[in-house]
């Protein structure tokens, strides 16, 4: 073990400084853009992960990755600008940092690295640590999926992507995705920091306690050096925001995408899989329930075993492909087909693919055979270009000729278990085990890519399980294989908005819970409300254990015209859900996100079991079974808060209890708030509003500012200005309102739009 010393004084350079250390270790400190700032502690021979596929500045990084401590692509900015200042606490000892954030005119900490040993090398177990002083008031959000509280604050979690059927959603780790990403907040500041490394990490954020050291949090990589990026506030929200900007935007999906999606894979497996999936869909138009999407787990791929051969069909189950497709269009159905990135050694392309070096190898060249799906397999080398040209080659032949519309990259956590695998690295091998995560990342853009090449004027929209930060560019996740209870839909809940904070912002939950015992009525029906104003909606199981029960909306009758409602709601409500994507696509803001989000309240901070859609919303799902009244804290805000179902009035600041039956979501408007919604849709295309109503919550001397976004739905005319994109403001004054348009945009909404006052007392006056 090596504790890291300075060697000397720190060296100017043209982005910030660099110093010697021991060890053979170099650190280099470089000012990105004001308020981003890069630590990097190199070896003698270089960092031996060398590129980078999780910053990308410029829009997307090139598919053989980034330099690692590249510093183009940032925006230009002057030094006396910098908001973020790093220093060298001592230049003759162990290696000390400290870095500030300039709030207002005053330099204040931010992070400073604990007094002794705070960066270590132990060459044995090839593991780098950094330790950092931590904070009596300090909470720290983010990692990604992880289960249990928001506030991170006192466990120790890896970040290992793990395929974790059946976890527990508030103790199991590690779970699907790579997000070595954490919020350090306290009552007055924010900040990130971003740890840019593939490998396996460990953060302990103040479980273990020393005598010999102040209170700290660390981190452990399981690589040689460290690559840190530290994001400024000094909110939350800015944080988040320059986590995007770093990482990339997330993509724009096609509306069709935030439609309500069904799937079993009870479905695709039964022996006439298409014409059971065929009876669901003309079930789900006759019953009136706004679906969109159809998915297909991967039994369409099933071999004579029963085990997944990918890109290949399973003929008897789908006898007529063809015309399976041509039918679920004309009901209006978008379909996403399930891919798997392992060939199994029974694959029909297996021995060529090993031949041909495409698989992730073991140190002697032959592919690393590991467990996969009741059988063996080995993982596709997405690095090596031939093997992902086959990928995109067989994605246009198989799933998107036939007529799928979207590709859902599934179990592509690359687990692997041989310290001596190596990957291709575009012709510059590199090791496996410090890069799986990037095998996800770039099946999800091969995928893109195809469909882009299949369908130009269409937006490409990828789905996938795991991945690193940096794949909301290609589309949505999710978070994973969920349980049903009662107890997995609380702590769902928070997963997702961590999502949110760590680079996911298109995220849900698999409705019903996709592993363990059939939901209960009560059960379903609370899921279906909490799903229906996520980014995220899609119905996903599998029961094997319980008799091959699917999950269904209707399984339960007395329950479903509550379902229906929450998916109607849904539908409602897609105006808003569709700004809000591109307001995400453009600004990085998330879509859902935990109420401390947008307001500095102790209440907020604690934790509860709402969430807020937008800046806006205010969502209170229903977690506990058997609950008929919920008691929710509104948020302490001048213009106060509306109740969406009744128009009742609250001053906020407050926690009301309010009466929950089973067909009531609690939703609160922000005084002052402009709501797009739908007041119109055809049964064969819900995510598509026939007519939007802007209604208006006017709160007497209160003006405020609200968004709207619509265009024709897909397609890339939005990037030309041509899309209807309005800033609205709502001015109210003795008891009259008046709406302000301001167009951000050329394009003229495609639908009717009218408007109403949600107050009746308040008379609406929209000038032309």
């Amino acid at each position: 073990m090596g504790i890291l010393r300075t060697i000397g004084e720190p060296v100017s350079t043209p982005a910030g400084f660099t110093s010697e250390l021991s060890e053979g270790f170099r650190l280099s400190v470089d000012y990105l853009a004001s308020d981003i700032v890069r630590i990097a502690v190199i070896p003698s021979e270089g960092l031996t992960v060398d590129r980078t596929w999780m910053i990308s500045p410029e829009g997307d990084v090139e598919v053989e990755g980034r330099d690692r401590l590249s510093t183009y692509g940032y925006p230009a900015h002057e030094a006396d600008k910098r908001q973020l200042r790093v220093s060298v606490i001592a230049t003759d000892g162990p290696l000390q940092m400290q870095v500030e954030q300039l709030v207002d005119v005053e330099w204040r900490n931010l992070f400073r690295d604990r007094a002794n040993g705070a960066w270590q090398w132990f060459e044995k177990s090839g593991q780098l640590k950094h330790f950092q002083a931590l904070g009596e008031d300090e909470a720290h959000y983010g990692l990604g999926d992880k289960s249990g509280p928001l506030d991170r604050t006192g466990r120790r979690l890896r970040c290992l992507q793990s395929d974790a059927l059946g976890y527990n959603a508030e103790t199991s780790d590690p779970l699907y995705k790579h997000a070595p990403w954490v919020i350090v907040s306290n009552p007055d500041a924010s900040a990130g920091l971003l740890y840019d490394t593939m490998a396996e990490t460990v953060f302990d954020l103040g479980a273990e306690h020393s005598n010999y050291f102040e209170r700290f949090r660390h981190v452990e990589m399981n690589e040689k050096g460290c690559v840190l990026y530290v994001l400024a506030g000094p909110s939350v929200g800015e944080a988040v925001a320059n986590l995007h900007r770093l990482t990339g935007m997330p993509a724009m999906p096609p509306r069709h995408a935030l439609g309500f999606g069904f799937t079993t894979m009870h479905h695709a497996d039964h022996p006439q899989a298409q014409q059971v999936i065929l009876n669901f869909a003309h079930e789900a138009r006759e019953r009136g329930l706004s679906l969109s999407q159809i998915h297909l787990g991967s039994g369409y791929t099933a071999g004579a075993d029963g085990l997944r051969y990918v890109f290949n069909w399973n003929e008897g189950r789908f006898p007529d492909r063809l015309a399976f497709f041509k039918q679920l269009r004309a009901m209006g159905y978008r379909t996403a087909a399930n891919v798997k990135p392992v060939l199994l050694t029974g694959h029909n392309a297996f021995e060529q693919a090993a031949s041909d070096g495409w698989f992730v190898k073991r140190d002697d060249g032959s592919p690393a055979i590991e467990m996969f799906w009741g059988g063996h397999g080995a993982q596709l080398d997405f690095t090596n270009s031939e093997a992902s040209q086959w990928w995109q080659r067989n994605v246009a032949e198989q799933v998107l000729g036939p007529g799928f519309d979207i590709v859902w990259n599934d179990n592509n956590e690359a687990e692997l278990w041989d310290e001596t695998a190596t990957i291709d690295g575009f012709s510059s091998p590199l090791p496996g085990m410090e890069t799986r995560p990037v095998h996800a990342l770039l099946m999800t853009r091969a995928s893109r890519d195809a469909m882009t090449a299949h369908a130009p004027s269409q937006r490409p929209w990828g789905i996938s399980r795991a991945g690193p930060i940096g794949i909301a560019r290609y589309g949505e996740s999710w978070s994973g294989d969920n349980r049903t209870s009662w107890h997995t839909l609380k702590w769902n809940l928070r997963q997702g908005l961590s999502m949110s904070l760590s680079g996911f912002p298109f995220t849900g939950h698999d409705i019903g819970g996709f592993d363990g015992p059939p939901p209960e009525s009560e059960l379903l029906v609370r899921w279906f409300q909490m799903m229906a104003l996520h980014p995220r909606c899609v119905m996903n199981s599998w029961k094997a254990q319980f008799d091959n029960i699917p999950n269904l909306p209707w399984m339960h009758e007395d329950a479903f015209p509550a379902i229906k409602a929450a998916m109607d709601l849904r539908a409602r409500f897609m105006p808003l859900l569709y700004t809000l994507a591109y307001e995400c696509h453009t600004t990085g803001a998330p879509m859902i996100a935990p109420t401390f989000f947008y307001f500095n309240d102790e209440a907020c901070r604690a934790g509860n079991d709402a969430f807020m859609l937008g800046e806006h919303v205010l969502v209170a799902p229903v977690v506990e079974e058997g609950a008929r009244q919920v008691h929710v804290y509104l948020p302490s805000v001048e213009e106060g808060w509306f109740d969406f179902a009744t128009g009742e009035y609250f001053t906020g600041g407050e926690t009301i209890t309010i009466s929950v039956q089973l067909d009531l979501l609690p939703v609160f408007i922000r005084g002052g708030t402009v709501l797009p919604q739908a007041v119109g849709w055809q049964i064969n295309s819900p995510h598509d509003a026939t007519e939007v109503l802007l209604r208006c919550y006017p709160v007497d001397g209160v003006t405020r500012s609200s968004a709207f976004f619509t265009d024709a739905g897909d397609g890339f005319d939005h990037f030309a200005g041509d899309a209807c994109h309005w800033r609205l403001e709502l001015e109210c004054a003795n008891g009259v309102a008046a709406l302000h348009k301001t167009a951000l945009m050329k394009g003229a909404p495609p639908v009717p739009i009218r408007y109403e006052s949600a107050v009746p007392s308040i008379s609406l006056q929209v000038p032309l």
